[in-house]
């Protein structure tokens, strides 16, 4: 088995618990900035979200765990898990393993704390969970560099400024 590299979740009908070592935590704070690396397709992203998360998890990601985890059939897994292989996302071993580049992390991690920030975020406005979880997962791939870091900027200064945050949710809720 290829030694593993670091891990987050993707489409499921609950939202995901992102794993930090033995313990388990909501999305509550950013695994790393959002960095403006080179955009995938939602789906690749997805994968290397997924992969990601089942390292911090397990140690690993086998095709059968990313299967499971995204409710996709082990052939489209090996299928796309050779396409991110040749993007130079990740070093897959058939039947060894697969481990994370160091530019399929960064990609990851991107994606992870770009859903942290809007997940965050949609809470703070009061956004229901489920549903916040839904548009979180929509707009995490789709949202520009310059509207993100913005977005992240406004959750920090609302973290910061509960008083000010009190007056926005009494607003869009009134």
């Amino acid at each position: 088995m290829l030694s593993p590299s670091k891990a987050s979740s993707c489409h499921r009908s609950s939202p995901p618990k992102l794993f930090i070592g033995r313990e388990s935590r909501r999305y509550s704070k950013p695994v790393a900035k959002a960095l403006p690396v080179k955009s995938e397709t939602p789906r690749l992203e997805d994968y290397l979200e997924a992969i990601y998360s089942l390292f911090e998890e397990k140690g690993y990601a086998s095709t059968v765990d990313i299967s499971d985890r995204l409710q996709v059939r082990p052939p489209t897994v090996t299928s796309i898990v050779q396409k991110l292989a040749k993007k130079g996302y990740l070093i897959h071993e058939p039947y060894r393993g697969m481990k994370l580049t160091e530019s399929g992390e960064e990609l990851a991690k991107s994606v992870i704390s770009r859903h942290q920030v809007i997940s965050e975020f949609l809470g703070m406005i009061g956004v229901g969970r489920r549903v916040a979880y839904q548009d979180t997962e929509g707009i995490e791939h789709h949202i520009q560099p310059v509207t993100f870091r913005k977005i992240e900027r406004l959750v920090d200064f609302l973290r910061k400024n509960p008083d000010h945050l009190s007056a926005i949710r009494d607003y869009v809720d009134g």
